[in-house]
């Protein structure tokens, strides 16, 4: 994250973007036909469409249209041993309903074991900040101890944290909104959200560009928490049960 995050903004950059960096929005609404979205420093930006992305905190956004989720916000945790020869060329994971033995790594080509799960910590919203703890990393060092003997002698030379939000069924908010037209979101990804970005992108581009998608985005709607009976939902009760686990 720490190189693809800027990579990204350079890219977008190059493209025409404008971004606006430090700047915390405090209130969203919709005057006449036009989004008024104001920053704590007084900056007004307005636009004839919006799409929210606000990671952990959009929910606060989508509620100023009268569009409530339960978003839970969580801190994972992220560990890099030092290099070894390398051995492992596909990730490796356990997933249960246990989260203490929920465990990820992949071996990267100069040698370093990037590890992830466990528990998940409360970061600090107010702040922005997910802190590290120490044992989270004694967990993680745990686990791998019972998928891949020897690696908790490794040394760790780096670990990093971020915040995350997560929804009750572990499906994103994705589409346009119930109540507002114009209006769009894309947030809650529940942990996936990076790896799935430039993907989003494109689809939630080519909906506020054209109107529709020809992605398959129903089960992400928002209405299934704002009103469930507005929308059906094909094979939510799959993805439902196959996102549960993680």
């Amino acid at each position: 994250p720490r190189l693809a995050a800027p990579a990204f903004a350079r890219a977008a950059i190059r493209a025409g973007a404008r971004i606006e960096e430090r700047t915390e929005v405090a209130e969203v609404q919709k005057v006449g036909g036009e989004f008024h979205v104001s920053t704590t420093d007084g900056q007004l930006f307005v636009a004839e469409q919006l799409l929210i992305t606000a990671g952990a905190w959009a929910a606060r956004l989508a509620e100023q249209f009268g569009e409530p989720v339960p978003l839970e916000p969580n801190g994972p945790q992220m560990s890099v041993t030092e290099p070894v020869p390398y051995a492992l060329p596909t990730v490796i994971g356990v997933f249960t309903k246990i989260k203490e033995e929920v465990i990820y790594f992949r071996q990267i080509p100069r040698g370093n074991i990037i590890i992830g799960g466990g528990n998940r910590n409360k970061p600090d919203m107010l702040n922005r900040r997910a802190y590290f703890k120490p044992e989270s990393l004694i967990n993680q060092m745990k686990q791998m101890k019972r998928l891949l003997p020897g690696a908790e002698k490794l040394n760790i030379i780096r670990v990093w944290s971020g915040i995350e939000s997560y929804t009750p069924d572990s499906l994103p908010i994705m589409g346009r909104s119930g109540k507002v037209d114009g209006l769009f979101y894309a947030f809650g990804f529940c942990g996936h959200g990076f790896q799935l970005g430039p993907g989003v992108g494109d689809v939630m581009a080519e909906l506020i560009s054209t109107g529709s998608t020809r992605t398959l985005i129903t089960p992400f709607d928002i209405r299934r928490f704002t009103d469930p009976t507005a929308i059906e939902m094909p094979f939510t009760s799959s993805l439902m049960s196959t996102g549960k686990l993680i």
